[in-house]
């Protein structure tokens, strides 16, 4: 079912190994679709001799290349996102601006564009749209049919509006934490298409508009609040206030650290009299961070992540949040 809802690329994964001369090969890909790698390591082994590694680590997007096994082999496909038009952007050091152009040599991003016709579940969200006008945007699986989605909605009366992100490569698109896309269109509400509560969630938070989400796979709609889930971020932000020591976290993924930032808040809490701790993790887990005695953690990683962690028994912010328990922030700039 999943392989015949996208396109893997077979022939253009194949042809590359073949053209380069590829002997051992990387695949990474994300939780959902984890379930169909043997399958397609299977058929590259078969049909071009090449050794199949597969990635087992978590993969969170575009960001998070899995770097050991790109070092381990010739080719590393990476499915399910595409390339940011800002790729290195986030790196630093001269270091890593060489990693940056052996990416591009390596690594090739499969973008496993969706075949499912979005026409059903785009009229069937036609009737929860309370405007005139609507943003419109998707996952990269989508993207490709979001003009079609626009004069449909037309038929129903609604202005649909495409947005351009400057560091993503379609018009549309959208990230579990970059909403520019949207946020640049001047519209009363948003339309996600696409699977999963992640990015609609992120859109209401962030843009601060109603989203209606609307999944063509399933065929299900979900409606997001900005005031709502605005107001879940508020509530740990008040269970922080209290704290007197945190653990900064310092996401150690390869599109995810920000060490100077997290050093430039552990000294701002240092001068506010709080105790504060830098510590480094791969992925943020509950049974890890109850390890450490500190009372509250700081998430200086994807941005997005904190909102997975509101029923932590600590309390996890973003760096934002955080600067909002410090006073360097007020609570109406934190989004």
């Amino acid at each position: 079912m999943i392989k015949n809802s996208y396109d893997f690329e077979s022939e253009k994964i194949k042809e590359l190994i073949k053209e380069r001369g590829a002997s051992r090969v990387g695949l990474q890909l994300p939780e959902g679709l984890k379930t169909v790698a043997t399958d397609i390591a299977a058929e590259i082994s078969q049909e071009t001799g090449a050794e199949v590694i597969i990635s087992g680590n978590s993969c969170y997007g575009a960001c998070d290349v899995d770097e050991k096994l790109e070092r381990t082999v010739d080719l590393l496909f990476h499915f399910g996102h595409s390339e940011y038009n800002s790729f290195g952007k986030a790196f630093h050091s001269k270091k890593r601006f060489v990693r940056k152009e052996n990416y591009q040599k390596k690594v090739f991003f499969i973008e496993l564009r969706s075949s499912v016709d979005i026409k059903p579940v785009v009229e069937k969200a036609a009737a929860e749209l309370k405007g005139d006008s609507v943003g419109l945007v998707a996952t990269l699986q989508h993207v490709h049919g979001l003009n079609e989605a626009k004069m449909l909605l037309a038929r129903f009366g609604k202005k649909a509006v495409i947005g351009k992100s400057n560091s993503l490569k379609y018009e549309g698109q959208v990230l579990g934490c970059e909403f520019s896309s949207a946020a640049m269109v001047p519209c009363e509400e948003i339309l996600f298409i696409g699977s999963g509560s992640f990015h609609p969630v992120g859109l209401a938070l962030y843009i601060g508009k109603r989203v209606i989400a609307a999944d063509p796979f399933t065929m299900q709609i979900g409606i997001y609040e900005a005031e709502g889930l605005r107001k879940k971020r508020y509530v740990a932000i008040e269970r922080a206030l209290d704290a007197k020591s945190f653990g900064i976290i310092i996401g150690m993924k390869s599109g995810q650290s920000n060490l100077s930032g997290a050093i430039a808040l552990r000294r701002k809490a240092v001068e506010k009299g709080l105790n504060a701790y830098l510590i480094t993790m791969d992925e943020i887990r509950e049974d890890k961070l109850l390890a450490f005695k500190v009372d509250a953690f700081v998430n200086t990683a994807c941005p997005r992540l904190a909102e997975d962690f509101i029923h932590f028994k600590k309390p996890v912010l973003s760096a934002r949040e955080f600067e909002v328990v410090l006073g360097e922030r007020s609570w109406e700039c934190i989004f």
